[in-house]
């Protein structure tokens, strides 16, 4: 009788130890995926913000209507929509950089 609780116990133990592996390796999976995200984004806001400096700088001397031809926006919209596009593209770049980096 005590043969069988042995073996009943050794199984609930081994049954155990491989859902805690499981929740392991789907914890490493979610930390993967947060750096992942972190790392996109960050390529995304830093290209964006240092082509949001360049633009403010140099915004008055742009003088093609990105919107309107007749009704040109104000400076402020202007650089905002060319600061959002510039951060969209860098998201796609760094959607492109950490692909190839975890998916070669």
């Amino acid at each position: 009788m005590s043969i069988i609780i042995w073996t009943a116990v050794g199984s609930i133990r081994g049954i155990v130890e491989i859902e805690q592996a499981e929740r392991v390796g789907v914890a490493r999976l979610r930390h993967r995926s947060l750096e992942h995200t972190i790392q996109i984004l960050g390529i995304g806001f830093g290209g964006g913000a240092i082509i949001s400096g360049v633009i403010v700088q140099h915004i008055d001397k742009i003088k093609i209507s990105l919107i309107s031809p007749k009704n040109p926006p104000h400076a402020f919209y202007t650089s905002l929509l060319l600061s959002v596009l510039a951060t969209l593209f860098f998201i796609s770049i760094g959607l492109l950089i950490t692909k190839r980096q975890y998916y070669p």
